[in-house]
Formats: structure tokens, C-alpha cells, sequence
């Protein structure tokens, strides 16, 4: 069936559910036979959509992902894990278009990447810690925090020498422990920039790291499972990471005890 042609005027671009459906459509359209959307969010304020895609491996067990970026603006990540398009917002012929010119077997080979257990384990530790009301912060420099999204954020330069801090979700000047683990942190960067996690500035310079629920939740659906999580983590990141997090939850029970 041939797609619906829309008449593109990109002043009249409006980010309606409509329009969001027309790009659903012209993203399914383009993507190669094995391949497909496994999630996808859209921004709120811009014409920006993410795609987290899923590569059909009959023959591997370990299964590939793809971080797919459609905007009308540059991101401000440097060094992201992303296959980027740029795109006139409301132009959705002309998106397919790029799409199927641009994945190839060679651009998927080159852009997609599988996750370790070491990755599924840290994956499951970050939407654990959501739970108890938990989430990562990184204290970026004076210069980057006051641009906001003007100056970029290096995910291999500026972002490893970044202060790592495991704060509470509502209120990030509450209960702040500086973590230091660079194998640990490094992942982080490593899921920012492939929107595993997005980001929310506050007050101090620090950057909110929150996971994306809809897109770890059907990732980890389709891996391994890891039984003995904690005992995991401890061998991975050492039994001090462990003590830190594990105290910090009690810290919010308790919290959460005397506000309730």
C-alpha cells in the first residue's frame, strides 16, 4: 500500500498525535526486513523523536539494538551512540527517503550495538533505584551548565570527569552521595548516549539522569534474566558500590516512613 503523501510546509508543522502517526508510519515503511521499532519517544517541544530498533539475528543469540535520532536540530551530546537524521519536520516522504539510503547493512552493522550481562544487570539496578525513589546525577562545569544545551557535553571528555552523585528523585539537593566508580559511570555515559537515560537540568549544575522506562522495560524483556542481581553487582562494581546504594535506600525508607 502506498504511503499517504502529505504536503510538506514546515511553518505549518505542528507536533500533533497525527503528525507523530504519519512518522510512525514512514519509519516502519523504511526500515529493512529485519528490523523493527522495539520503542520510541517523541519529544514534547520539538519535532525530535527517538527509536530504539531491534536487529532480526535468526542465527545469533545475543540480539543487536540501534539508537535511531530523527530532529530538525543538532544534539548537544558529543560522542553519543546514535545513528542521527536531520529532517524537515513535517517532511515525512523525504524521511523515509533518508532512512532507506541510509540503512544499510553496513550502517546497521556499524551503529548497532548488543548489551553484556554486565549491561543487563546495571540496567536493572537503575530502574531498582527508581523505585526506592533514586536516580544518578552528574555535576557538569560551570561553563556547560550556564549554556544549557548551547555548549555540548563530551560523553568520552567532559562527562568521566563529571562528579557522580546518587540523589533523590523529587528533590535532587536532598540526600546526595558522591559515587566514585569510573567502570560504573562510564556505562552511564554509555546509556545516555543512546537515550537509555535522559537528562533534566536543575539548580548547582547538576544534570538528572532518569531512566527511560520505555525503553528498558521491552529491552529487558528480551534478555537474559539475572537472578542474584545484588551479588552481581557486587562482583562487578565491588562491595562498596553495593554498601552505597543499599544504605542510600534505607535512608529513603526511612524518609519516606516519617513523611508518611
Amino acid at each position: 500500500m502506498a504511503n499517504r503523501r502529505t504536503t510538506h510546509n514546515p511553518n505549518q508543522f505542528v507536533n500533533t498525535d497525527d503528525h507523530r502517526r504519519q512518522l510512525q508510519l514512514a519509519v516502519q515503511t523504511a526500515l529493512p526486513t529485519n528490523v523493527h521499532v522495539l520503542a520510541r519517544n517523541f519529544a514534547r517541544s520539538s519535532a525530535s523523536s527517538y527509536w530504539l530498533l531491534m536487529l532480526d539475528q535468526p542465527n545469533h543469540v545475543t540480539p543487536r539494538f540501534l539508537t535511531l535520532r530523527i530532529a530538525d536540530h543538532t544534539l548537544w551530546l558529543a560522542n553519543h551512540d546514535q545513528l542521527t537524521l536531520t529532517w524537515q519536520a513535517g517532511n515525512f516522504d523525504a524521511v523515509q527517503q533518508q532512512l532507506r539510503a541510509r540503512l544499510t547493512a553496513e550502517t546497521l552493522q556499524a551503529y548497532s550495538y548488543q548489551l553484556t550481562m554486565t549491561d543487563i544487570i546495571t540496567l536493572r539496578l537503575l530502574l531498582h533505584l527508581e523505585q526506592h525513589q533514586l536516580i544518578w546525577l552528574v555535576q557538569l562545569s560551570p561553563a556547560i551548565a550556564k549554556a544549557y544545551k548551547n555548549q555540548q557535553l563530551d560523553l568520552h571528555a567532559d562527562f568521566p570527569s563529571a562528579k557522580l552523585l546518587l540523589g533523590n528523585m523529587n528533590n535532587s539537593s536532598l540526600q546526595l552521595v558522591p559515587v566514585n566508580q569510573s567502570q560504573f559511570q562510564a556505562r552511564i555515559g554509555r546509556y545516555f548516549g543512546r537515550n537509555l537515560l535522559f537528562s533534566q537540568f536543575t539548580s548547582h549544575q547538576l544534570l538528572r539522569l532518569l531512566p527511560t522506562n520505555q525503553w528498558i522495560r521491552p529491552l529487558l524483556q528480551v534478555l537474559p534474566p539475572t537472578p542474584h542481581l545484588e551479588a552481581q553487582l557486587a562482583a562487578t562494581y565491588g562491595t562498596s558500590f553495593v554498601r552505597v546504594y543499599v544504605e542510600a535506600i534505607r535512608q529513603q525508607s526511612r524518609l519516606q516512613a516519617v513523611g508518611s
